[in-house]
C-alpha cells in the first residue's frame, strides 16, 4: 500500500516520503506507536518507496516547503511494489516472532548477513523487524554493528509498540519516528471502506478502538452497536418525563 493510500499519520508519511527521496533518510528507523496504526503498513511502503521502478507524485505539499510536488511515492502496480506488497521481493525482508513469541539470534543474523550483499532485483535491501521488543538481548547485541553502521545500499526498520523494551544502545543507534493513535473518524473510514462494515458498525467499532485500527478489527462491533442503541433508549426514556423522580427511576 503506497504512502498516499494509508490512513492517517500524514505529517510524519510526508516527511518520510521527502527524506526517501533526498537521500537524507537514516538507514536505522524505529517505528514506535500503539499497536495496529499502521506501522507495519508504512514500513513496507517506505520499502515500496525505495525500490518502485516507476514513482508517481506523492501529492501537493501543504506546508508549502516542495510547492512543485517533487516528492514521490511508490506506484503500488508495478512488478516491483506488487512482490513487496505480496512478501516475496528478494530485497526486502520481514522478520517477526516465531512460535515462541521471540525473535531470537540465528533470525537476526540472517538478516545481518543478507544486508552485506548488494540488492539482487533492487535498488535497495530493506530489512523490517515487526514486535522489534520482542528480539532476545543476545539478538539485539549481535544487531548494534549493523544498525551503527549498515551498508550503504541497506536499511533496517524496527517496529514495536514498546521501545523501552529495547536495549538503549540500539535505540541510540536509530532514528525514533513515533505514530500516534488514529482518529474515530479514519478508523470508521477504512473499516467502511477496505473491511465491508456499515456506517453504524464502523464508528461504533471505531469510538471503541482507543485509536487502533486493529483493536477495532478485534473487537465485537455488534456489542458496541447494542449497547449504543441501549443507551439512546435509556435516554429518550428519561427525556420523556418531566418529573424527577421517574427521570431517576427510569436510569
Amino acid at each position: 500500500m503506497p504512502f498516499r493510500e494509508i490512513t492517517g499519520h500524514r505529517r510524519l508519511l510526508e516527511l518520510l516520503a521527502r527524506a526517501a527521496r533526498r537521500g537524507s533518510l537514516s538507514p536505522s528507523l524505529i517505528f514506535a506507536g500503539p499497536d495496529g496504526v499502521g506501522k507495519r503498513v508504512a514500513a513496507i511502503a517506505l520499502a515500496q518507496v525505495m525500490n518502485c521502478q516507476t514513482p508517481v507524485p506523492l501529492g501537493e505539499d501543504p506546508l508549502g516547503e516542495d510547492p512543485l510536488g517533487e516528492d514521490k511515492d511508490a506506484c503500488g502496480t508495478c512488478a516491483s511494489c506488487r512482490r513487496i506488497a505480496r512478501g516475496v521481493h528478494a530485497d526486502v525482508l520481514l522478520i517477526e516472532p516465531g512460535e515462541t513469541g521471540a525473535i531470537k539470534v540465528d533470525q537476526i543474523r540472517e538478516a545481518i548477513e543478507r544486508t552485506a550483499y548488494r540488492p539482487f532485483e533492487g535498488r535497495r535491501r530493506v530489512v523490517i523487524i515487526d514486535d522489534a521488543d520482542a528480539v532476545l538481548g543476545e539478538a539485539q547485541n549481535a544487531l548494534l554493528k549493523t544498525l551503527e553502521e549498515p551498508p550503504g545500499s541497506s536499511s533496517i526498520v524496527l517496529i514495536t509498540s514498546r521501545p523501552d523494551f529495547l536495549l538503549p544502545t540500539v535505540r541510540s543507534r536509530c532514528q525514533l519516528l513515533r505514530f500516534g493513535r488514529l482518529a474515530p473518524g479514519d478508523i470508521a473510514l477504512v473499516l467502511r471502506r477496505d473491511h465491508g462494515y456499515g456506517s453504524a458498525d464502523a464508528h461504533a467499532a471505531a469510538s471503541a478502538a482507543d485509536g487502533s485500527l486493529g483493536g477495532a478489527l478485534q473487537g465485537g462491533s455488534d456489542e458496541y452497536v447494542e449497547a449504543r442503541d441501549a443507551a439512546a433508549v435509556l435516554l429518550k426514556t428519561v427525556a420523556a418525563s418531566k418529573d424527577p423522580r421517574r427521570r431517576l427511576e427510569g436510569a
